[in-house]
């Protein structure tokens, strides 16, 4: 079998029976869509229940995927054992008592103790949260692709010879189950209602499993001898179906947690890539054509590799277009998916030999879950997978058939490249450009060189050429940090840059402090006491302030004006680098009683009294993006709950992606509350923050809205924002 062509001289498995009528293939194709739906509603309702346990980081996401992705293929591994062992008599039978099985966790509910402790592992207490509420259901659903597809071989219905269209049914439910969730099901019913709907749903699906069960012929199974008169596929062709598995499925994973670092940790954007990487299987298996044109082929990579590169390069200069950012990564996940899962679509093997199939790309799946979740995380300080994902997508083009290729074109295109190359240079060097123009203008030139080589059939030079600009990347920003660390919960840098330290999380400044000793008590960045913050502190002169989110601790130089600053930090390595006095001393050297409680900052702020200080600052951030789930309507309670009655609770929103003052304002007005919003900052390295305060006070939000750079929170357009999902789009910037 070649790469792009497929095996034509399949054996008929159902010639032998007559075949049926068209109500089986409905009847199949409704049973497989409910169950692919259910399958990845589960998923995005599973994500919002642990959401608060575990900070909205996107490692929650990876972590989460590669269990989802390990049950599947122990769901494939036992789809393929049981259909050769057992055969169309007993299979179908005894999978009906292992349908029963999911009804011991039903209905689905968060188990007692889901947040990790301070001294556990939230990997491992992630998987066994996810393990003990969603574990059974998903491991029987993950089994009805492969299954339901050899049991339609087995039936003698319309296409029993090529049930592979019901892939395609698959994948579009997936994809409906997907986006229903957080666009449909989620906004109109509340936890409890949609943990009580899904149970009901997979009674429903149960019910049309038992149904396409009874559709299986009752005859002498005679599927071990046509797949020992298939010749089956060779060991190179297992290896290209696992790669063309696992490139997409890594790209999915690493663009999401590159988004939800840099844009925001919600789980929107953990749908949105995901849902793209299954509307490419469905193009891909819902193609009628036998072979993939290099014309299709090669666009798709160049521009997969196109958006990645710039967007990991230029998102900081690409802030001001975020939905471009966020569209153009979830487009090519989806492209380069379709590449792949097209070329996976035009080799498939005879029926006899489906579910193999199914367990390499499921094979190939994980691989990427397990780079993207484990091994990523232990080998690398920053997010890199996503660039050596990106560099390695150029071997889809290996083995396409040549494409026409003339030395004119060639030199056409070798031109076009160096010319805009020097035109940028020539801009940027007289100040003609902006960063954005600059990185948009690069990225074409960068499509435009891709296509070229890509085009000369040098495809395996090109990922070599990558991979090794990747490396110089990594290499390069290593050497610039005096420390780096990656975490569960993000991936830290402390940089040494005129005169100060910084501390940076993804792309995103999370402290300053000078180095000189006459200014290292200065509270630099967005905690200038010339700027919102400061005002703050003089307006309301706290005895007992907390801080949810550390960075670098500058809000501890506060300490000769407080008595007592309570910290809460999600990830203990940040409280490490703050307390180690090599990068900062704001937490060492303060004159206030400072102290640091590892946790989830709403989840520990819970376990303190209620009217405990003056003021409670939420400065909790995952790079640029803030964790919604603290700023729903019960998490602000929480913190409320827990501020004194004449005291306020300061919010930190400054970010290049959302403007949350409709959402604050929306809670003021259903609270009861005052609200003031303040910009600015001024100072020896003072940043412009953005600063909303909720108070009970009406002489707190008097007193600082006669301050010059504070004014009452607009409420001309409020959201209600009380979940992870519906609330997202309507406040991009």
């Amino acid at each position: 079998m070649t790469d792009t062509a497929v095996r034509t001289d399949r054996p008929n498995t159902a010639a032998a029976t007559p075949q049926r009528g068209a109500w089986i293939a409905v009847l199949f194709a409704c049973t497989t869509f409910l169950g692919a739906s259910l399958l990845f509603m589960i998923q995005p309702l599973a994500a919002k229940l642990i959401l608060p346990s575990y900070g909205g980081s996107a490692t929650v996401w990876s972590t989460s995927s590669l269990l989802f992705q390990l049950l599947l293929l122990i769901g494939y591994v036992y789809a393929h054992v049981s259909t050769r062992r057992l055969g169309a008599r007993w299979q179908p039978r005894a999978h009906l008592l292992l349908l029963a099985l999911p009804l011991l966790a039903l209905p689905l509910a968060l188990p007692a103790e889901s947040a990790p402790p301070a001294d556990a592992s939230p990997v491992l207490w992630l998987l066994r949260t996810l393990l003990l509420m969603v574990g059974l259901p998903f491991a029987v659903l993950s089994t009805t692709g492969p299954l339901i597809q050899r049991w339609y071989a087995w039936s003698g219905g319309p296409r029993s010879d090529d049930p592979y269209f019901l892939f395609a049914g698959s994948n579009m439910g997936s994809f409906v189950g997907l986006l229903a969730y957080p666009f449909a099901i989620e906004p109109l019913l509340t936890l409890t209602q949609q943990r009580t709907a899904w149970s009901i749903a997979f009674v429903a699906f149960m019910l049309l499993m038992g149904a396409c069960a009874l559709t299986v012929r009752r005859r002498e199974d005679r599927s071990a001898d046509v797949v020992a008169a298939t010749a089956g596929p060779s060991a190179r062709q297992v290896g290209l179906w696992c790669l063309w598995a696992f490139l997409p499925s890594s790209l999915m994973l690493a663009a999401t947690a590159h988004l939800s670092t840099d844009i925001a940790a919600v789980p929107l954007l953990w749908v949105l890539p995901l849902a793209a990487y299954l509307a490419s299987f469905v193009l891909a298996f819902a193609r009628t054509s036998r072979s993939v044109s290099p014309r299709l082929v090669v666009p798709c990579v160049a521009f997969a590799v196109t958006t990645g590169v710039v967007s990991g390069l230029g998102s900081t200069a690409l802030a001001p277009l975020v939905a471009v950012v966020v569209g153009a990564n979830v487009l090519s996940v989806g492209v380069a998916g379709f590449a792949a899962h097209a070329r996976l679509a035009v080799s498939r093997p005879d029926p006899a030999h489906l579910t193999l199939f199914y367990l390499v790309i499921s094979v190939g799946g994980a691989l990427g879950g397990l780079l993207n979740g484990v091994v990523a995380p232990l080998l690398f300080d920053g997010v890199w997978e996503y660039f050596l994902t990106v560099a390695l997508l150029p071997v889809l083009a290996i083995g396409l058939p040549v494409l026409h290729v003339t030395a004119r074109r060639v030199l056409t295109g070798l031109a076009v490249v160096a010319a805009v190359l020097l035109a940028i240079g020539a801009a940027w060097g007289l100040g003609g450009l902006t960063a954005v123009e600059a990185v948009v203008l690069l990225g074409g030139t960068l499509a435009a060189a891709v296509i070229t080589w890509l085009s000369l059939r040098v495809a395996g030079m090109l990922t070599a050429t990558l991979l090794v600009a990747a490396l110089a990347v990594i290499v390069v920003q290593e050497q610039a940090s005096l420390l780096t660390e990656r975490t569960f919960y993000g991936s830290y840098r402390v940089q040494s840059v005129e005169g100060q330290h910084r501390l940076l999380h993804g792309t995103t400044i999370h402290g300053t402090q000078f180095l000189d000793e006459d200014l290292e008590r200065t509270p630099t960045t967005y905690y200038a006491t010339d700027g919102p913050f400061g005002d703050v502190m003089t307006t309301v002169a706290p005895d007992d302030l907390a801080v949810v989110g550390l960075g670098a601790g500058a809000i501890a130089a506060y300490g000769s004006d407080v008595s007592r600053i309570r910290f809460f930090e999600i990830d203990p390595v940040v409280a490490r680098i703050a307390e180690d006095p090599r990068w900062f001393t704001y937490l060492s050297k303060s004159d206030a009683d400072v102290d640091v409680v590892v946790g989830d900052g709403r989840l520990a702020m819970e376990q303190e009294p209620e009217d405990s200080f003056d003021v409670v600052a939420l400065d909790a951030f995952s790079s640029d993006s803030i964790p919604v789930h603290i700023l729903t309507r019960e998490g602000i309670e929480v913190f409320l709950d827990r501020v004194h009655e004449d005291g306020v609770l300061a919010i930190h929103i400054s970010n290049r992606v959302f403007d949350l003052r409709p959402v604050l304002a929306a809670h003021a007005q259903a609270l009861g509350l005052h609200a003031v919003f303040g910009t600015g900052g001024e100072g020896p390295g003072a940043s412009t923050s953005e600063w909303a305060v909720l108070t009970r006070s009406s002489e707190v939000a008097e007193a600082l809205d006669a301050l010059p750079r504070w004014e009452p929170l607009p409420d001309d357009r409020t959201v209600e924002w009380t979940d992870d999902y519906s609330s997202v789009l309507s406040v991009l910037r």
